[in-house]
């Protein structure tokens, strides 16, 4: 979040010539897709939780080398909804269980969710 009233901020807008608009240093990359503009944090996480869409999924996919699939969405849609619902993300443990009740018994392993993100679950927050 940019920190405006800070005097040491005040200061590096004034040094940097840009007074009409905060300095966010945690900020550190963008992406243009389709005309429109992704900001992303140093480990390539979203900045605005409202900014996702399949564009940005499925290039986050790509740049994590995951071709997605049906499992993979049904993965990114409970994480998506569990943190729109309860702001925060859940424990894989709920994961997998919701694997099991959509997909059946042999698709909620921790094995089988590992062979989905072999990143673990940080890999599927991120796309």
């Amino acid at each position: 979040m940019p920190r405006c009233g800070n005097p040491i901020f005040q200061l590096k807008l004034l040094f940097m010539k840009t007074t009409d608009k905060c300095y966010d240093p945690t900020i550190i990359r963008s992406v243009t897709l389709q005309l429109k503009t992704f900001l992303l944090g140093d480990k390539f996480y979203l900045r605005s939780f409202s900014d996702w869409d399949e564009n940005i999924r499925d290039w986050l996919a790509q740049k994590e080398n995951i071709d997605l699939n049906h499992e993979h969405l049904v993965v990114i849609e409970f994480l998506r909804k569990n943190y729109t619902n309860y702001n925060k993300h859940p424990v894989v443990r709920m994961v997998t269980t919701e694997l099991t009740n959509r997909l059946g018994a042999d698709k909620g392993s921790l094995k089988y969710f590992h062979n989905l993100f072999p990143g673990g679950i940080h890999q599927a927050f991120l796309i």
